[in-house]
């Protein structure tokens, strides 16, 4: 069963779905916002997502461990974090990078702190990751020795694919002659991927009580 702050993450998911696609029909948002603001979002769920080791540590008595893990976190996430945003400020933002990475990526930001829509689509995208923290931080087990590093690895898998699929989405965006379809296409793409991810977290206590069933 749903529980009231996952349907709370769902209407947040959704909220920002549908102020993104009134950005991309009446505002004429170009590919680049688009492709920034998700960026922004993987940003955002590494910064809670070393929240989470710190607090893990803390549940677990692991503090050395989740300290020396945030920081490798920081470091290695922020650098994979850098260089998606890179691809996007430079190929669909027309931001010269040749002064160094961390310029492109402020005027990137400043880009999308500078629409109050997209400040909207931001502020979901922080609720949304606050209430998962929070839901997970509460979940962790104080005697389990792995929890630190299985939080570490969580976001990874998540950022890949949407890498792979943002930046191919943002090519074919600026190939079709009917470039806000294809933005509109995007984001319900990634609603969808968002809203099911959402329905496996919500089904997963119930396989834990389930004994050796697998999962659907």
């Amino acid at each position: 069963m749903s529980t009231p702050a996952r349907q709370l993450q769902q209407v947040a998911a959704t909220g920002s779905a549908v102020v993104m696609a009134v950005g991309i029909v009446l505002f004429g948002w170009p590919t680049f916002t688009v492709l920034a603001l998700y960026w922004l979002e993987n940003v955002i769920i590494g910064g809670f997502t070393a929240l989470r080791i710190l607090a893990a540590g803390g549940a677990t008595g692991r503090y050395g461990e989740s300290l020396a893990t945030t920081v490798f976190f920081c470091v290695h996430y922020g650098l994979f974090c850098a260089v998606h945003g890179i691809f996007v400020a430079t190929l669909f933002g027309g931001i010269d990078a040749v002064g160094g990475f961390v310029e492109p990526l402020l005027l990137m930001i400043g880009r999308i702190a500078g629409d109050r829509i997209g400040l909207l689509v931001v502020a979901a995208m922080v609720a949304a990751a606050a209430i998962d923290a929070w839901q997970a931080m509460a979940a962790v087990d104080a005697d389990d020795a792995r929890a630190v590093r299985s939080i570490m690895a969580e976001p990874y898998g998540r950022i890949v694919v949407l890498h792979v699929v943002l930046i191919a989405g943002g090519f074919l965006m600026a190939a079709l002659d009917l470039p806000s379809l294809a933005a509109l296409l995007l984001v319900a793409v990634k609603l969808l991927h968002d809203l099911r991810l959402l329905r496996r977290r919500t089904a997963q206590p119930k396989q834990g009580t389930a004994g050796d069933a697998a999962p659907p």
